[in-house]
């Protein structure tokens, strides 16, 4: 019996896996939540509409999310948590560029990056204990590539270095990833070096190795992962792996990428053409070794590994739902869990374990 006993106040008493959910708003729903992995339950949600991208600070204090909007709606919003264990509104900014679809802080300045797709810019916010400030900087980019996707710039991700001594900014529209120095106010300088991508690959994510010694890129249009070394702050092109099997010459729809917490695996997604995940093993020199290739809902725009990196939560926008996959770190295999989460339209996910 004091097992018993024992056993239920650890289940009860176990904090809830938390999914916090961003997602597209046409459908009414309020665009973020956070749900309960456990009990598929919404503990809390908050308004931002076309909530594309988020970011939590690491004292989980502080909540920034993009506002995927046009017609020069684009904007940054800021939320804070109270003595309640609540998330309060603090404010919002306009971007002055459409369609923000990342977002990044740097700590050390508690500055804000935003990519503005449509915009093809980027903008810079200075913030102070939550609150943004009115707009720092903002650099564009005027260029264009092989397809119809590519008519402009389209800024899609901004990575901040380990040391936040550095800015990358893809641009899907000129098939380029800008870097750039950054100042110790935050801001970024205006002199920067271009790492440029064969024509028609619409560089959108990318990640760094833990060393910061290979970087991994995912081709939207060429539907590839491109892996490129880094010495001395230059890239090297090494190795180019299809990850888009689908027949056809028309432009791919890959979308997101992400390193298993151990290091070890590299996983990318494919929407449209095809809806997947492609599973590599990475190798000592960095290269890619394709394992496996796994079928998911449609439209995976984005997936997230957990803390413990043995299970992967994909959210498939066109299903209204995210799937739930086992995950094992020694093989790289995956199995559907079958423990579907209800959303509508998710398009981001961070999994912040409260």
């Amino acid at each position: 019996m004091l097992v018993f006993i024992h056993t239920l106040i650890s289940l009860f008493s176990t904090p809830a896996d938390t999914l916090l959910v961003g997602s597209y708003t046409q459908q009414g729903n309020p665009g973020i939540a956070f749900m309960d992995t456990k009990t598929k339950q919404v503990l809390e949600s908050l308004d931002v509409p076309q909530a594309s991208y988020q970011y939590m600070t690491p004292d989980k204090q502080y909540l920034f999310s993009v506002s995927e909007q046009v017609n020069n709606a684009g904007a940054v919003h800021s939320f804070k948590k109270n003595k309640q264990g609540k998330w309060e509104f603090v404010n919002q900014q306009l971007t002055e560029g459409d369609a923000p679809c990342h977002i990044n802080f740097r700590k050390k300045s508690q500055t804000l990056y935003t990519a503005n797709y449509m915009g093809g810019s980027v903008s810079v916010f200075q913030t102070k204990e939550g609150e943004i400030s009115a707009m720092s900087q903002k650099l564009e980019y005027f260029g264009k590539g092989i397809y119809p996707q590519q008519s402009e710039s389209h800024a899609h991700m901004v990575v901040l270095s380990a040391k936040e001594d550095q800015l990358h900014v893809s641009d899907l529209g000129a098939d380029k990833i800008y870097h750039y120095a950054i100042r110790p106010d935050g801001l970024l300088e205006t002199k920067y070096s271009i790492t440029q991508f064969p024509a028609g690959t619409g560089p959108r994510h990318f990640v760094f190795s833990a060393d910061e010694k290979f970087v991994y890129i995912v081709g939207e249009l060429s539907g590839t992962v491109d892996v490129y070394a880094v010495q001395n702050g230059e890239w090297k092109a090494i190795q180019r792996e299809t990850i888009d099997f689908s027949k056809g010459t028309e432009p791919k729809a890959s979308a997101d990428i992400h390193i298993s917490p151990n290091g070890q695996w590299l996983l990318a997604s494919n929407r449209i053409t095809q809806n997947s995940l492609v599973v590599f093993r990475i190798g000592e020199s960095g290269r890619l070794n394709f394992t496996r290739e796994i079928m998911v809902g449609k439209v995976p725009r984005n997936f997230q590994f957990d803390r413990s990196g043995k299970k992967i939560f994909v959210a498939c926008k066109d299903e209204n739902r995210i799937q739930q996959f086992s995950f094992n770190p020694e093989t790289g295999e995956m199995a559907d869990l079958k423990a579907d989460i209800e959303v509508k339209s998710p398009v981001a996910l961070l999994d912040i374990g409260l």
